[in-house]
């Protein structure tokens, strides 16, 4: 499986932006604190055959580093989509 890390970034005035439950269906467990921006997470891509929340393109996110943290910690099957109004994962 490819990893690939992208950094996030809110295109509005959010500080951070909120995880999401596999687009597919079903459910993800225990989420940690969301990612605010700055946050880089890393995972897997995939692209949908039809929109979920207006997105094809999903990063599964395997695990990621909070903004200011240095550390990286496991995001348990959290998802996060690549748009919010406009390009959220750089």
């Amino acid at each position: 499986t490819d990893m690939q890390s992208f950094t996030l970034k809110h295109p509005g005035s959010c500080s951070g932006m909120f995880w999401r439950d596999d687009p597919r269906g079903g459910k993800a467990g225990s989420k940690p604190d969301w990612p605010r921006n700055g946050a880089v997470l890393k995972g897997k891509v995939h692209v949908l055959d039809k929109p979920v929340e207006g997105n094809k393109q999903w990063l599964e996110v395997v695990e990621y580093c909070q903004a200011g943290s240095s550390s990286f910690v496991p995001a348990g099957g959290c998802w996060m989509p690549f748009e919010q109004g406009g390009k959220l994962l750089h």
